[in-house]
This record gives C-alpha cells, structure tokens and sequence, in this order.
C-alpha cells in the first residue's frame, strides 16, 4: 500500500514537471512523450529504444505494463545503437502484430542511416520518432561537466565537434529518398498528434515511418 502511495505520488509530480515547458520551442521531450504515449496507450506497442537520452520520460509517464513493451538498453551506450535494433525488434515483432516506435537521437541516427533503406526494402512497419536536438548531446554534456570541474565557466568551444546544425539535415527528406513514409521537421509542438497520428497510420499499413521532432537538448 505504501508503495502504490508512493507510486502514485511520483507519477503526480512527474506529470506537472512535464506541464513545465508544454509549448516550448524546440519541442520538451517530455511533451513529446505524453502526446506519442496519448497515441499509444490504446495500442498493443513496444518501444525497444534506450531512454536515458530522453531523460527517461517513457518510464516515468508510460504504463509499461507487459515485459515486452521494452527491450533495455545496449549495455555500453554504444553509438548507433537504437537505430538498427529497434528494426531488428520491429522484425520480430511484425507477425504479432505489434505497434513498434522507436525513439532515437540524430547522432545514432546519423552513425547508420543506411537502416531506413532496410526498413523500406524489406517492408518492416516501425514508426521511427527522431529526437533531433541537433546535436551529439551526451557530448555536450559531458564536455560542459569537464569544464565545470576544471572552473572554465565560460567554455567558448564546447559546440566544436558536437553540433549537428549549419545546415541542419532535414532527416524526413533523408527518409522520402530511402523510401519511407516521412514527416517534419516538426518545429511546433501543437503539430506533434496529427503527425504521430498520421506516421501510426502508415505504420498500420505495413510501412515504415519517421518523424523529425526538433526537440530540446534532453
């Protein structure tokens, strides 16, 4: 009983820390896990996606209430992970019939690009969302957590190397050529449902989708 108490607790304040940056410009990624999960939630879904990077909304705002709904993690936060074995789920998971969405980063999606051809090629139905922060943000972080123990506090370089931007990919047109279903850049979040709505319905016809979110940092 106390724990339920303190279950329900969590998932209360974790839900107003949410409400936080609802319209914020780029996208929460807490508000893009409440509108994916409020399309969802009716579905028979997995998410073989990390969620570290997302802040671990998923597991804070989700039901996650049958051990297949995720997959756990690559063990060694392994570059260009989430991007080919959420397909190799998705696979697995396409004679049950199950909606896969698959969550990752531009960086991992930019270290395997190649897997969207696999997913069109071999008709895979997975609805890709891509967390485009337009960065290598685990980098970003860690390089500000150096500075910030070596007190250099105003660290003028710590975008070399870790910017995806100047141009930003547009990884809806990098879907279209490889043949998929593709969305975005979605910039405003009161356009995230129709275009989560819209990437299931191809997802449901036997199709790979994606999505590009530009979103916050974390």
């Amino acid at each position: 009983q106390k724990v339920r108490e303190q279950s329900s607790k969590l998932l209360e304040q974790w839900r107003l820390e949410a409400t936080y940056q609802w319209d914020a410009k780029p996208i929460s990624s807490a508000r893009l896990m409440m509108e994916l999960w409020d399309q969802i939630k009716g579905e028979d879904w997995m998410m073989p996606t990390e969620t570290q990077f997302l802040s671990d909304w998923p597991y804070r705002l989700w039901d996650i209430d049958k051990p297949y709904r995720t997959m756990g993690g690559s063990g060694a936060q392994g570059i260009g992970y989430n991007s080919p074995a959420a397909l190799g789920a998705a696979l697995a998971n396409k004679d049950k019939g199950r909606l896969t969405v698959a969550i990752v980063g531009d960086g991992d999606l930019n270290m395997a690009p190649g897997v969207l051809w696999t997913a069109a090629h071999h008709r895979i139905p997975i609805l890709y969302i891509v967390h485009n922060n337009r960065s290598y943000h685990q980098e970003v972080m860690m390089i500000l957590r150096m500075a910030s123990r070596r007190q250099r506090v105003h660290n003028k370089n710590v975008y070399v190397g870790t910017l995806i931007d100047d141009p930003a990919p547009d990884y809806a047109k990098i879907a279209q050529g490889y043949g998929l279903f593709a969305q975005g850049p979605v910039t405003d979040p009161k356009d995230l449902a129709l275009a989560i709505r819209r990437g299931i319905e191809a997802v449901k016809r036997g199709e790979p989708a994606l999505i590009d979110v530009v979103s916050d940092g974390r």
